[in-house]
C-alpha cells in the first residue's frame, strides 16, 4: 500500500454560541481547523485534523496547508504509510516545529493503519485501558451569576466536572466568581480554573491566596507559558494541582516541566502536542515522573476528539475527573458523527477501525473555505 494523493481542506464552523476566554484570546465566534485526508493505491483513505488558533499555536490554517504541501506531502507521497516511524523520523529531519500540521499527518497514518489491519487505532497505542471516560464541561468568562446558570446547565446534563474560563476579568473579580462557585457547586462538581495565560505572576498569586478555603481541584496555565520558574513557585503557594498546557508542546518542554517541578498535570492535546506518537510520549514521560494526564482540547472538530479518545483510553495516569470530550458539542456543526459516542456527559470508546469516526465529505466541502489536493 502507497500513499498516492493529499486533500485539505481549511473549515470554518460557528460556535453554538459565542465562547468568551481570558485577555490573552478574546471572545471567539468561529472555529477553524485543516482537514487531511490521505489516499492510497488500494482505495483506502484516513483522515486527520490540525487545529490552528493564533495566539495560542504560532501555526494558522495558512501555515498547515503550506507546510503539508511544500515539505510533508513530497516524502508522503508514494509512502508505505504503515512505516509510521520512519515516516516521523524523515519528517524530523526536514521540519521544526509545525506539531499541528505534524499531528494531522499522525492522525490520519495511524487512521489508515488501523483501517488497513481492522483495528482501532488504540491497539497500536498499547491497547484500552478505560471503556469510555467522563466528560469535562466548559463555561466561559462572566459574573458569578452567569457562571451558576451555566453549571446548573451542565449538572443537568450530567456533568460532574467544569472547567471556569478565567483571565480576562480584574483578579478580584475572578476571586468573587472562584469563591461563589466553591460555595455553591463545590459538594456536586468537580471544579478547575483554566486562566490561559491571562494572569502576571502577583496577580496569580494573589487568586491563589484570595480563594482561600475555595481552592479549585486544578489550576490550569494561570501566567505565561515560557514562565517555568514562577509556575514552580505558584505550584508550591497553591491549595490546588498546578496543570501546564500552551506551556506543554514537546517531550523536550515536558522534560524541562518535570525537571523544574512546575507541574502535577499535563493537559495534553493531540493536535497541539503533534499526534498520537508525540502524545503518548508526553503521557509516559508524564508516568515515570509521576505526574499525571488531562486530556484536553483545542477548539477541535471530531477527528481529533477521536484521535484523542484513542490516546486517552491507553493511559494509566489520567486525572480522576472528566476530560475535554465535548468538543464538538459547542459546536454548531460537525463534519463527523463523534457526537455518536457522547451520552449523558460520558464518552464510549468506540471499536470500529482506525480512529473510530466517519466523516461527511457532504458537509466538508460545504464548510470548506480553502480546498487543495497533492498527488503524483
Amino acid at each position: 500500500m502507497k500513499i498516492n494523493a493529499i486533500d485539505l481542506f481549511h473549515i470554518a464552523i460557528p460556535f453554538a454560541a459565542p465562547y468568551k476566554l481570558s485577555k490573552a484570546y478574546g471572545t471567539l465566534t468561529d472555529a477553524h481547523a485543516v482537514i487531511v485526508k490521505l489516499r492510497t493505491d488500494t482505495g483506502l483513505t484516513a483522515w486527520g485534523e490540525a487545529d490552528p488558533l493564533n495566539p495560542f499555536t504560532e501555526e494558522t490554517p495558512a501555515t498547515v496547508m503550506a507546510v503539508v504541501r511544500d515539505l510533508i506531502a513530497p516524502r508522503l507521497i508514494g509512502a508505505d504509510p504503515s512505516r509510521i516511524g520512519r515516516i516521523e523520523s524523515e519528517l524530523d529531519g526536514c521540519i521544526h516545529g509545525n506539531r499541528l500540521a505534524r499531528g494531522a499527518i499522525d492522525m490520519a497514518l495511524f487512521d489508515l493503519l488501523g483501517k488497513a489491519h481492522n483495528l482501532p487505532a488504540h491497539a497500536f497505542l498499547g491497547g484500552k485501558i478505560h471503556d469510555r471516560l467522563p466528560l469535562l464541561g466548559a463555561i466561559g468568562s462572566g459574573c458569578p451569576e452567569d457562571d451558576a446558570r451555566a453549571i446548573d446547565a451542565l449538572i443537568e446534563q450530567g456533568y460532574a466536572t467544569v472547567m471556569i474560563k478565567m483571565g480576562a476579568l480584574p483578579i478580584d473579580r475572578e476571586i468573587e466568581r472562584m469563591v461563589a462557585a466553591s460555595r455553591r457547586f463545590g459538594d456536586q462538581m468537580t471544579l478547575i480554573v483554566d486562566a490561559n495565560q491571562g494572569w502576571q505572576f502577583k496577580e496569580a498569586q494573589t487568586f491563589v491566596h484570595g480563594i482561600a478555603g475555595h481552592a479549585p481541584t486544578l489550576i490550569e496555565q494561570p501566567i505565561a507559558r515560557h514562565c517555568i520558574d514562577e509556575l514552580s513557585h505558584l505550584r508550591h503557594q497553591a491549595d490546588s494541582l498546578l496543570s501546564v498546557d500552551e506551556s506543554l508542546e514537546s517531550a523536550l518542554d515536558a522534560l524541562a516541566i518535570v525537571r523544574a517541578n512546575a507541574a502535577d498535570v499535563f493537559s495534553i492535546k493531540v493536535s497541539k502536542n503533534g499526534g498520537l506518537r508525540a502524545g503518548k510520549s508526553i503521557a509516559e514521560l508524564a508516568a515515570a515522573a509521576g505526574v499525571r494526564v488531562l486530556m484536553n482540547s483545542m477548539l477541535e472538530f471530531g477527528i481529533t476528539q477521536a484521535a484523542s479518545l484513542q490516546l486517552g483510553c491507553t493511559l494509566p495516569n489520567l486525572l480522576d475527573c472528566g476530560h475535554a470530550y465535548m468538543s464538538v458539542l459547542r459546536m454548531s456543526d460537525d463534519i463527523t458523527d463523534f457526537d455518536k459516542n457522547i451520552s449523558r456527559a460520558v464518552v464510549t470508546v468506540p471499536d470500529r477501525p482506525g480512529l473510530g469516526v466517519a466523516v461527511d465529505e457532504d458537509k466538508l466541502q460545504r464548510h470548506a473555505v480553502e480546498k487543495m489536493t497533492v498527488d503524483q
